[in-house]
């Protein structure tokens, strides 16, 4: 198995000169040229007329979620094994999460258990792909088709 490193960072282009030029502007968050910038390209890379860069991954969540309709008394599927955002963006819409087993070889949410979880309070799965290993995503996304519920 190949060891990827999780926080070694890969400096080696022109992040110290734009970060220096943020700084100089004193736009260092939510606003200035570099979100606009990002939003324009991301949108025309993915083919959208809009993008919306947020500050962590917690809120990306959090918006994917009221995004779709998903609040009190719906139920969201998510893996055992996960950081602790992906549970709070569940709670803070007033879903609920319901946990579903990891799978032993890969650490990922076991698709098997995930179609057990499945009620008809289910509105969506939350899958989340950790240490370089992706969820079983061909097989979550069938599961989400067949049962009409979102996959986040």
């Amino acid at each position: 198995m190949n060891k990827i490193p999780i926080y070694q960072p890969d400096l080696s282009g022109n992040e110290k000169k734009y970060v220096n030029d943020c700084l100089d502007s004193t736009w260092i968050s939510s606003k200035g040229k570099y979100i606009k910038l990002f939003e324009e390209y991301f949108a025309n890379y993915i083919g959208v007329k809009y993008a919306t860069g947020v500050c962590n991954g917690t809120v990306a969540l959090h918006l994917a979620l009221i995004s779709l309709g998903i609040g009190e008394g719906d139920e969201v599927i998510v893996p055992t094994l996960t950081y602790i955002a992906s549970v709070n963006s569940i709670t803070y819409v007033g879903a609920k999460p319901i946990f579903c087993d990891s799978l032993r070889d890969t650490w990922q949410m076991s698709p098997e258990d995930v179609k057990k979880k499945i009620t008809s309070k289910t509105k969506a799965v939350l899958a989340v792909h950790l240490y370089g290993h992706p969820c079983e995503m061909d097989e979550l996304k069938k599961i989400c088709i067949d049962n009409g519920i979102f996959l986040i």
